[in-house]
């Protein structure tokens, strides 16, 4: 073989290997780059959560626990300026007596609530505290009788009976009680079993002006009528009757 051959071979070989050596070396260096740019995205992201974390202090605040919402209740509506501006009249709504209310829940019952012009949304359970509210216009007329009630039904006579161990009902009229003996007993049964008894009594004349009527009922203790559970406690239905002159 030729000499000048061979010191060209080895000439080519050697810039060969440097070559390739610099193409490493700078494949190094791109990969380090990438590198440092992941772990500089990783760290700088606002609420990242990686494995760098458990090294390294970050500047992200610490989360905090939210507190656990209690249960809900049934909002309690806010009183107009007119409901909390009233002033006891000085005549109160008149009362018939028991033997008449039924005598006229029996031939044409008018109930006070259908004249009602404002109307709660009463859920099919009513939670201790939850406060149900009526605006009830009525013509500015003396005589003017509708029926004041509350009923009860239960899906058995027997439960039904045994649900009014554990309910206590309160009448209030313009700030005073009103006796339970100016209520009617109503009891009626119908055909799939179920059972309802119902409290009525007839207001049959109404002075001018702004009345309050209030029914409390109070669970004595937690009450099922068959279908629902109904907790302890006490809820209101309230009624604003409006007499015009």
């Amino acid at each position: 073989m030729d000499d000048n051959n061979i010191g060209t071979t080895s000439i080519e070989e050697s810039d060969n290997k440097r070559r390739t050596m610099i193409i490493v070396m700078a494949g190094v260096v791109i990969l380090g780059i990438c590198v440092l740019s992941v772990l500089a995205f990783l760290w700088f992201k606002p609420g990242q959560f990686s494995s760098i974390a458990d090294y390294f202090a970050s500047a992200t605040p610490t989360l905090r626990p939210t507190r656990t919402p209690s249960p809900n209740q049934t909002p309690l509506p806010n009183l107009t300026a007119t409901q909390q501006a009233w002033v006891k009249p000085a005549e109160l709504p008149h009362l018939a007596s028991a033997e008449e209310a039924k005598t006229r829940y029996e031939a044409n019952k008018v109930y006070l609530e259908s004249f009602a012009s404002v109307v709660p949304e009463i859920p099919e359970v009513s939670e201790p505290g939850d406060l149900y509210i009526f605006e009830i216009p009525l013509p500015g007329t003396s005589q003017f009788p509708v029926i004041w009630s509350y009923g009860w039904c239960a899906s058995l006579q027997e439960i039904m009976e045994d649900n009014f161990k554990h309910i206590q009902l309160d009448f209030i009229m313009d700030e005073s009680p009103v006796s339970i003996e100016n209520f009617a007993l109503i009891e009626t049964p119908y055909d799939d079993g179920s059972y309802c008894r119902e409290y009525a009594a007839l207001i049959n004349a109404w002075p001018v002006g702004q009345h309050q009527l209030e029914t409390h009922v109070t669970f004595t203790e937690d009450v099922h009528d068959g279908w629902n559970l109904y907790p302890a406690g006490t809820h209101t239905y309230k009624y604003f009757v409006f007499v015009e002159q």
